[in-house]
């Protein structure tokens, strides 16, 4: 492959994670004066409209075949729908570091569900490194004096998001060759809308107002729609067809370190000895269960 392939790849990779590391900031901030469901279909609208635009400009949107409607709406229903109601309610009960070390577990799963529903083989390091990273994760919602400190609330939500995502990762197969990246995103992104309008009426809109949404807050929500929603996710599927969702999944492992930085310089996040220990463990039980992977 040509070196200018490869930067292309990587470097697309590096701000991938970059933007989804600095997602669990943003929505932070946003938590602080809009609720979950607003921020997210906010979020969703954004996105939707800068990706049809952009797959129009580039004429690369495919319609959707008949018989893949229905695969289209159970993707949308794991994420963005599912996905994003238990991440964004999470947030509000825990740190943006532990929620973004949560969700960088998803890849050790992954296998796990592929072997439960496809009977795919899996290796024994996978299960070495999904115990491994569990006991990171344990340490991060320690305090230096080791009590434990996250809200159970709030990680069981974050988990919901975990799970959510693995259903994706295994439901995608089934149209991922069919559909250019910005099509598959563009369309799960406008599935998932109809699913959180009602949630909108029934819970936010009561004590909705736009007013309150400065405009700090809406180049934010602009941000999160655009970068981490959209060119993330096509960043990342294009570089899963290159070189490979082992390769690929490498990277997830910079989003609990970007969003620590992030946390600690924007939020004064504390970064004690014990939570930095709990996100080296989670490194290196990614790490092995990815070089399982690869084997």
């Amino acid at each position: 492959m040509k070196a200018s392939n490869l930067i292309k790849i990587y470097g697309g990779l590096l701000l991938a994670m970059i933007f989804w590391g600095m997602s669990f900031i943003g929505t932070k901030y946003s938590l602080n004066t809009l609720n979950p469901i607003s921020i997210v279909l906010i979020r969703l609208i954004i996105s939707c409209s800068f990706l049809i635009v952009l797959g129009k400009m580039l004429k690369v949107l495919k319609p959707i075949k008949r018989n893949h409607i229905h695969w289209f709406i159970i993707l949308a229903f794991f994420e963005p729908f599912l996905y994003f109601i238990g991440e964004t309610y999470g947030l509000k009960y825990i740190s943006p570091t532990i929620g973004s070390i949560l969700i960088s577990t998803i890849p050790l799963f992954v296998p796990w569900g592929a072997w439960l529903f496809f009977k795919e083989k899996i290796n024994i390091k996978n299960f070495i490194g999904i115990v491994i990273s569990v006991v990171g994760v344990f340490f991060t919602m320690l305090n230096k004096n080791f009590e434990f400190t996250a809200s159970l609330l709030g990680v069981s939500l974050v988990l919901v998001a975990v799970i959510s995502a693995i259903a994706y990762t295994l439901i995608i197969r089934h149209i991922a060759h069919d559909y250019s990246a910005l099509s598959i995103i563009t369309y799960q992104n406008l599935l998932g809308i109809p699913f959180f309008v009602p949630l909108f009426f029934f819970i936010d809109f009561p004590t909705f107002n736009i007013d309150n949404i400065h405009p700090l807050l809406w180049l934010v929500l602009l941000l999160l729609g655009i970068f981490p929603s959209s060119f993330s996710y096509m960043f990342y599927t294009y570089a899963v067809r290159e070189i490979g969702v082992s390769r690929t999944s490498v990277f997830t492992n910079l989003i609990p370190i970007i969003t620590a930085i992030a946390s600690y310089l924007l939020f004064n996040e504390t970064l004690t000895f014990v939570k930095i220990i709990g996100i080296v463990i989670v490194i290196i039980g990614l790490y092995i269960a990815q070089k399982a992977q690869k084997t």
